[in-house]
């Protein structure tokens, strides 16, 4: 039997993007202004991702 893990994110940020690896939860800050539009995945998992951050005049 595999062991489990359990995490608590707030669901009404969402200003952010979560990403499991490897058993971790890691929270990705999107930004105010751009994109973030690529995922990289390597062996079937998320290997990072890729924003573009622009800023309002």
């Amino acid at each position: 039997m595999e062991e489990q893990m359990k995490a608590t994110i707030d669901l009404m940020d969402s200003k952010k993007l979560y990403v499991v690896k490897d058993g971790r939860l890691i929270k990705h800050e999107l930004p105010e202004y751009g994109e973030t539009v690529v995922i990289i995945t390597m062996g079937g998992q998320v290997d990072r991702i890729e924003t573009t951050i622009k800023r309002k005049l």
